[in-house]
């Protein structure tokens, strides 16, 4: 738990006041520190993509070349979803409103709220300028990294969520490699036909999990409460009290997730919030979202994870494009898919990235405290725009390797054995984990 100490000046440059992002991705270095560099990572899932600026890639061992790319990204920044999300608190500060009892405070946050939700009037969930220009950023820097999967003639596939805030981040990425290889052959579509592994909801059983297993409900109260916040918003503590059901998600879901996701938006279609948190506050209340993910889409500690079961389609699909990339690959004779680009969402990122235990990520800990003391943070998994890139190399009588980027920074699998200590691992190697993974 961060000290009184804490900067709050930091932590205050996740508002409106923000419009660079830069957050550094280290495993070493424990969350706090994040935190004092860049305020921004406490918006966890709505943490604006932070471009992977002056990161180098180890080079392929000598005489390989890269000739297939499998990927699978989130859409890009986004207005909130759902109605409630900018009319919820809204109404509860406008009934306090008229009976009195609002602050000086919690009338200026009554009047954001509602500039907010006039400009957010018909945009539920909709991708924002800045979301597309976070995958036409990741669509150059792979095109610069990768510049052979890309030429003309070569033939790349998309496959999209229904979702259309996923179909235009697609066709922004689309849009910038067409732009760079007038020749490039695109096959993209978004179809119900593929949403099995774009974002799979099937019925599972959980095992009777609800969000009060795992120690969440006890680990939510410990790190988080309302009270200050409120009432500095409300003139009577005992109002609130009796017109708030669930104080604690209702900051969190109703006033928190306005102010983290000022991230996605313009710096002019932004309000500012200024002081309405805590250092500690935004820090406790990232925590306990971290417990939250991983409970409901990370390992665990029970131990029985629907979404990450849920994921089993979406490496079956990976390993076969792969196959048959590969087999065709070895006929000149015959065209073959050079990049399988799939685009979804969070909720299909961070399940498959523990899945395949990235950088450590799948591991299951005996309790929610752990999570921060391992490395185990939210933020540097699926910010906007999150995306999982498998890049591909071969060499004429040698196995073909692999290496895996998260965010477009290499990730390591500690459950295999890298090649000569490095990043690359043997295909063979990665697919049959990912087969075992689905067998079980």
């Amino acid at each position: 738990m961060l000290t009184k100490n804490f900067s709050s000046l930091k932590l205050l440059l996740v508002t409106c006041c923000v419009a660079g992002i830069t957050v550094t991705h280290s495993t070493a270095q424990p969350s706090h520190d994040d935190f004092m560099r860049d305020a921004a990572v406490c918006a966890d899932n709505y943490l604006a993509y932070p471009e992977p600026k002056g990161v180098s890639l180890t080079p392929a061992p000598e005489g390989y070349e890269v000739f297939y790319l499998s990927h699978y990204g989130r859409h890009g920044s986004r207005w909130l979803i759902g109605r409630t999300a900018y009319e919820k608190a809204y109404d509860v500060l406008r009934e306090a409103a008229d009976s009195a009892q609002l602050t000086d405070k919690g009338l200026a946050l009554m009047a954001s709220i509602d500039t907010l939700r006039q400009w957010a009037h018909g945009r539920d969930g909709e991708l924002t300028p800045l979301g597309a220009r976070q995958h036409r950023g990741i669509a150059k820097r792979m095109y610069e990294r990768f510049p052979e999967l890309f030429q003309a003639g070569n033939k790349i596939e998309a496959r999209s969520s229904t979702v259309i805030r996923c179909i235009l981040s697609m066709a922004n990425e689309l849009s910038e490699f067409q732009g760079r290889s007038p020749q490039l052959e695109i096959d993209m579509d978004a179809s119900s036909v593929d949403m099995t592994y774009i974002n799979n909801k099937e019925k599972m059983d959980d095992g009777g999990k609800d969000k009060g297993n795992d120690g969440l409900t006890a680990f939510r109260e410990r790190h988080f409460s309302p009270v200050r916040l409120l009432n500095s918003l409300f003139r009577s503590e005992d109002y609130w009290r009796r017109h708030i059901d669930h104080p604690t998600r209702f900051v969190i879901d109703n006033i928190w997730k306005l102010y983290a996701d000022m991230q996605s938006l313009e710096p002019d279609r932004r309000v500012c919030m200024k002081g309405l948190f805590t250092d500690e506050e935004l820090y406790n209340i990232w925590l306990v979202r971290n417990a939250e993910w991983y409970t409901s889409h990370g390992p665990s500690l029970s131990g029985r994870s629907v979404q990450m079961l849920r994921q089993r389609h979406l490496l079956r699909n990976i390993v076969e494009k792969a196959d048959s990339c590969l087999a065709l690959a070895d006929n000149p004779a015959k065209s073959h898919v050079t990049a399988s680009l799939r685009f979804g969402h969070e909720v299909v990122v961070m399940p498959t990235v523990c899945m395949l235990n990235l950088n450590g990520y799948g591991t299951r800990y005996d309790n929610l405290e752990q999570l921060e003391q391992n490395g185990w943070y939210s933020y540097r998994i699926f910010p906007m725009a999150s995306n999982i890139q498998i890049v591909f190399y071969r060499k004429p009588g040698a196995d073909i390797l692999v290496k895996v980027l998260l965010n477009e920074r290499e990730a390591t699998m500690p459950q295999l054995t890298p090649v000569c200590g490095s990043v690359y691992y043997k295909w063979s190697d990665l697919r049959k984990y990912c087969l075992d993974c689905i067998q079980k």
